[in-house]
């Protein structure tokens, strides 16, 4: 399974559509998982501590972060296909929220990828995480959307 660990509510009709479209399209479950945000920078340790609150041991944690390792999406693809065969626990992403997040998420994190060098809306990272899912399973399927 699939979990996206996101810190907020989604509050945009048009992302919230996008986001249902591409989960239709997928094969796996996704889960999404919300945990309330902080309205200051220190409120990011309880961020940090909801979030860990959602994450087991056996999961493999995946933090989005602008300094994190950056990959095309055949890498990510192949990303997914290994941690959905092999791995024994579920996939877990995690976006966090205006200020990023805590040290003890990014130390919990298994890996840190980033989708670009630009700061994202953590509303939007939403769509643009499950969409480059969608394209994952795509190229893992050899079709066309990819190209």
């Amino acid at each position: 399974m699939i979990k996206i660990i996101v810190v907020g509510k989604l509050n945009q009709k048009y992302l919230n559509q996008g986001i249902q479209y591409y989960e239709k399209q997928i094969p796996s479950k996704i889960d999404f998982i919300e945990v309330s945000d902080e309205s200051t920078e220190q409120g990011i340790t309880i961020e940090g501590e909801r979030i860990l609150s959602k994450v087991k041991d056996s999961d493999y944690v995946i933090a989005l972060a602008i300094n994190g390792k950056m990959m095309d999406s055949v890498d990510f693809s192949k990303l997914l296909d290994q941690n959905l065969t092999y791995h024994q626990g579920d996939m877990v992403f995690i976006i966090g929220g205006s200020y990023g997040l805590s040290e003890e998420v990014m130390s919990r994190a298994n890996q840190k990828i980033s989708f670009s060098k630009l700061t994202f809306p953590h509303q939007l990272m939403r769509l643009i995480l499950i969409e480059q899912i969608y394209r994952g399973f795509m190229i893992l399927k050899h079709h066309p959307y990819h190209k």
